[in-house]
């Protein structure tokens, strides 16, 4: 939690110098006759999930920690409302799980490990009004990798190291899925000059899972317009 207010507070602090600069060295229109129609976004993208408690098949359990995940995205404004664009994300979250033998329900084993994900989707966002400061609704469609972490066999293979060259040797096999995912949210969207936007809000996530039926998340966005 302490590292993830760390990185927030970053985040924002350097929000706020690029602000600054923009501000200075960019010559900027009066806000009513600023535009964002017709121009490309680029953000960066962090997105604040909050634990989740999830049960399985058999008496299976997983919980998921709170975590900060990063993302970036690509989209253009066809116009002073709708903008369509892309979008990649990834995050490495800490669980807690518990298997339940499928033979004796009443064995069980507990294990902890780290949870990673990213997800490339396909993303849409409709902005209410027409000036620099105003609500929107968004959503997305994506697809998500998995990856528990937890060894599932051993394979061999080769891989450049940066230090030692070619190596030559046992790799791990991890449990994994991919999964489809899509999103819908509500925020804000304050454009602070011609060039540069701040983007906050609550999304609510879903997969293609019986198990991870949903996930809250808050985001901050630090977006550029050219």
């Amino acid at each position: 939690m302490r590292r993830t207010l760390v990185l927030m507070t970053a985040f924002l602090i350097l929000a706020t110098v690029i602000q600054t600069q923009a501000q200075a060295q960019t010559q900027r229109r009066p806000r009513a006759q600023m535009q964002r129609s017709e121009r490309w976004d680029f953000t960066i993208q962090t997105r604040y999930n909050s634990s989740m408690d999830y049960t399985g098949d058999g008496g299976s359990s997983l919980s998921v920690n709170s975590d900060l995940g990063w993302g970036f995205g690509f989209g253009y404004n066809f116009n002073q409302h709708f903008n369509l664009g892309l979008l990649f994300t990834w995050r490495s979250v800490p669980y807690q799980s518990m298997a339940v033998d499928a033979d004796d329900p009443s064995q069980s084993t507990q294990y902890s490990g780290q949870l990673s994900t990213s997800t490339f989707g396909l993303s849409g966002e409709y902005n209410v009004l027409k000036g620099p400061i105003t609500p929107y609704v968004n959503g997305s469609l994506g697809w998500m990798h998995i990856n528990t972490n937890v060894v599932a066999g051993w394979t061999s293979g080769c891989w450049w190291d940066p230090w030692w060259g070619t190596i030559c040797g046992p790799v791990p096999l991890t449990y994994g899925a991919n999964k489809t995912v899509y999103t819908l949210g509500l925020g804000m969207r304050f454009e602070v000059s011609d060039a540069v936007f701040l983007r906050g809000g609550y999304e609510r996530g879903w997969l293609s899972s019986g198990t991870l039926d949903g996930t809250d998340m808050m985001r901050i966005d630090l977006g550029f317009m050219f």
